[in-house]
């Protein structure tokens, strides 16, 4: 043989021995086995969903950011899919109602399978131990081909991150993430149906003449302000003591505003929105107990609404948005009703006018207010 040709060879052998060397792959650990799936399914498949919940009484479920208490009554709800327009209802009888996309947003591919966090055994010796009999919920999901697959959802496990769960025709114990089993216990306590339209105008109408009495409390400090007919002049009681409301400029239009206070999307209100569907005891807004409380009373009835703390407008950074003189703008404050879970705003010189008459009564000039 040629010696050239048996000393290339001879480097090309060297050069793959030190790459095996290198590279090792008989010592390379074997691969992890992947979390099984309890059963896959592809979403776009999903025609048709069942769900029966039982939960334990004094329990609850977090469920859309509001808390469901649970009675340990059985309860059941259906969906299907329109094939022929892709669109989800909630079956009702024989009433179908299409859900609401913002929160129905996911749901078939969360239920296309669920990754199995462990299987604890290959059968259930004492299936009431983990809820399993009866099971804490059911759930049946059938695809377009008719196909149906059951499971069954028992109690979470000792450090609550996890639920054990079982699949119908199949004796292995697994557990699968809490938050999932959470998710499709929520579709029948809490089923995904369309929020009314908020009701938009004002917060009571009333006309501003037949107010009898109008009360201001702002951090414990209370004015009450009652009409004389008689000279057709306003006054104040402040520490027991009776004065005359010196009137400013803005005391007749804010007057009238007191008849009609207007909710987002009023006439005089800014933006015309609110802030939050229910996070009025949310400490953030300053409405749990209100930082000021207005009390409007007639000769028939008696109306009340509060006032929070103010919103700071930000940019897209989430930075507060300066005014001329270097402060935080603000064009609003929290504002909310009795026994009413949304969050409403109102302009914010109408506030600082209503605050102003709790602090610093109008009954002498020069009154300092906006």
């Amino acid at each position: 043989m040629n010696i050239r040709l048996t000393i290339l060879l001879v480097f090309v052998l060297v050069i793959f021995a030190a790459l095996a060397l290198y590279f090792r792959p008989w010592d390379r650990p074997e691969p992890a086995d992947e979390t099984p799936w309890a059963w896959r399914i592809d979403d776009d498949a999903i025609v048709h969903l069942e769900v029966t919940h039982r939960g334990a009484p004094g329990n609850s479920l977090e469920c859309s950011d509001e808390t469901i208490a649970l009675t340990g009554e059985e309860r059941s709800i259906a969906y299907e899919k329109d094939l022929g327009r892709g669109k989800w209802f909630i079956v009702d009888g024989d009433e179908r109602i299409e859900v609401y996309q913002q929160r129905w947003a996911g749901t078939p591919l969360l239920l296309s399978g669920p990754k199995v966090n462990r299987v604890l055994s290959q059968t259930i010796e004492n299936p009431a131990q983990y809820g399993l009999e009866p099971p804490d919920s059911i759930i049946k999901i059938t695809e377009e081909t008719g196909l149906s697959y059951e499971f069954w959802l028992g109690n979470s496990t000792p450090d609550a991150e996890y639920s054990y769960m079982r699949l119908v025709g199949d004796n292995q114990l697994f557990t699968v993430p809490e938050i999932w089993a959470r998710v499709v216990n929520c579709l029948v306590v809490s089923p995904p149906y369309t929020p009314p339209p908020l009701e938009l105008g004002y917060f009571y109408d009333v006309d501003f003449r037949d107010i009898q009495e109008l009360q201001v409390t702002h951090l414990g400090e209370t004015v009450t302000y009652t009409p004389n007919p008689a000279d057709r002049k306003w006054y104040a009681e402040v520490d027991g003591e009776s004065s005359e409301v010196v009137p400013s400029e803005w005391w007749p239009l804010q007057l009238q505003w007191y008849g009609q206070p207007t909710k987002p999307g009023g006439p005089d209100t800014l933006g015309g929105w609110h802030v939050d569907e229910d996070g009025v005891d949310d400490p953030k807004y300053g409405l749990t107990p209100p930082q000021t409380t207005v009390r409007v009373s007639t000769h028939e009835k008696s109306f009340e609404f509060y006032l929070g703390a103010e919103h700071i407008e930000v940019d897209r950074d989430g930075n507060p948005i300066l005014d001329a003189n270097g402060n935080p703008q603000v064009l609003v404050r929290y504002a909310a009703l009795p026994d009413d879970p949304i969050v409403y705003v109102i302009n914010a010189v109408r506030a600082e006018r209503t605050i102003c008459l709790a602090t610093d009564p109008p009954v002498s000039r020069p009154y300092d207010c906006p």
